[in-house]
């Protein structure tokens, strides 16, 4: 995998850190991760938004054969999670219990540490989520 240097992360970081997507002016069309190029009419024409902290769970997988990198967090759950206009594949942490993760469960965003370079110690973080039943979630008072 390609190591993901500070200033190249540190561009990026709006998408890693808020999940940004485009929308597209002329038609409509809302994806993640953002392009330059809508994908479905071609238009340049597009806006950056944010999406929503909080989504229901589509469909969801759990990985044990996983990248070198996530090793320590294995097996990881993965998600399919729509936030209003977009869906956006994320990890899925703090699983009680598989019974949480059902069709149109509810699901929220987290900031988490992705990775960690043991060569440089750099932490690369990015949003995870979570089942947003939890006690102590953000609209708990966190």
């Amino acid at each position: 995998m390609e190591r993901l240097s500070i200033s190249k992360f540190w561009r990026i970081r709006k998408l890693h850190y808020t999940l940004a997507y485009s929308k597209c002016k002329k038609c409509g069309y809302a994806f993640y991760p953002p392009k330059h190029v809508c994908p479905k009419c071609g238009s340049s024409d597009l806006e950056q938004r944010t999406p929503p902290r909080e989504g229901k769970l589509i469909s969801w997988t759990k990985l044990y054969e996983v990248p070198f990198y996530f090793e320590d967090q294995k097996p990881i759950y993965i998600g399919l999670i729509n936030l209003g206009e977009v869906n956006v594949m994320a990890q899925i942490v703090d699983v009680l219990s598989e019974d949480e993760l059902r069709e149109g469960a509810e699901m929220e965003m987290v900031f988490r540490r992705v990775k960690q370079d043991g060569t440089a110690g750099l932490i690369y973080y990015g949003m995870k989520f979570r089942p947003a039943h939890r006690s102590g979630s953000s609209k708990q008072g966190q």
